[in-house]
């Protein structure tokens, strides 16, 4: 999910049709023994009992050994910009950050968030909404709503390259929607962004033959993204770039329009959904929030798997 979409994910070995069809093939056998007279006549069977040949015993051998896998998990690419992919139909998020104070807001608070995917950009389009509590602290009082239609360019053995166009805080809830005071993300809550991002995930071989996962993207946007926020008109284009140098660790940084950003992304334990990303916003202190340290906990699932 989705950039809680940008995850390299595995997928379980499953050992079931293999199962299956070695089942189907000493069913079949069983039957044939059973109601075979000649077999049973040359003294080669006894009814009821299966005779294996060699190669069927080593492939029920290799099937009962094969283990069902579970679903593994991978830590974030992104640099806290938006991403080219997305969520589709099936893809749950649930994420919890908490920021220390900055120059948009005096104390330490607390976010939280719900996105959720819609139809399916391979086929076609898909469709991702989200939605955002802006404090914990003052819980209610400013509510904004995110989406972005995303398009699946390319699958392969090269990787993926996805496109995407969205709009953050396209509707707003709570009692401080018309405040014209930055929040702790360095814009007023009344302000709309949009954007369109390009991004690729690719396979990267090093020399000593170890497979990293690199991912990049490319987008323009104005209101979080630029650096006059209070003008809609006014547009600056953002990037990131990361890289999975762990199975559990993935480390990225980027350019968010009015300042740079670095990212550490952990998963604990990599057959658990959840995701740990620590997140240093605008180093150089550029934007009307400023520095800050961004940590988010969050838990991707799709409840079709």
């Amino acid at each position: 999910m989705s950039n809680n979409n940008d995850q390299w994910m595995g997928y379980p070995i499953k050992a079931l049709g293999a199962l299956a069809m070695v089942a189907g093939a000493f069913a079949g056998s069983s039957a044939f023994a059973q109601t075979s007279p000649v077999a049973q006549q040359q003294g080669q069977t006894t009814p009821g009992v299966i005779q294996l040949t060699k190669e069927q015993e080593d492939a029920l051998r290799r099937a009962m050994e094969v283990e069902l896998k579970p679903q593994y998990y991978y830590p974030s690419l992104g640099a806290g910009i938006p991403t080219g992919f997305g969520a589709n139909w099936g893809d749950i998020m649930v994420g919890v950050s908490g920021a220390l104070s900055d120059k948009g807001r005096g104390q330490a608070d607390g976010s939280m968030s719900f996105t959720a995917g819609l139809f399916d950009s391979v086929k076609f389009v898909g469709l991702e909404v989200s939605a955002n509590v802006l404090s914990i602290r003052n819980y209610g009082t400013n509510m904004s709503y995110d989406a972005k239609i995303h398009r699946m360019l390319y699958q392969g053995e090269e990787g993926f390259l996805s496109v995407a166009l969205g709009r953050n805080n396209f509707a707003q809830s709570g009692s401080e929607i018309s405040s014209s005071t930055p929040s702790s993300y360095g814009i007023a809550p009344n302000t709309a962004s949009n954007y369109l991002a390009l991004s690729g995930l690719t396979p990267l071989k090093t020399p000593g033959g170890t497979v990293l996962p690199l991912k990049a993207t490319l987008g323009v946007g104005n209101g979080y993204y630029a650096s006059n926020w209070q003008k809609s008109s006014t547009y600056n284009v953002f990037g990131d770039i990361g890289i999975q140098v762990h199975d559990k660790v993935g480390i990225s940084a980027g350019w968010s329009g009015v300042g740079i950003n670095a990212n550490i992304s952990l998963v604990p334990v990599s057959e658990w959904p959840v995701i740990v990303n620590v997140l240093f916003a605008d180093i150089a202190n550029q934007s009307p929030g400023g520095f800050n340290t961004i940590v988010t906990v969050g838990v991707p699932f799709n409840f079709l798997k």
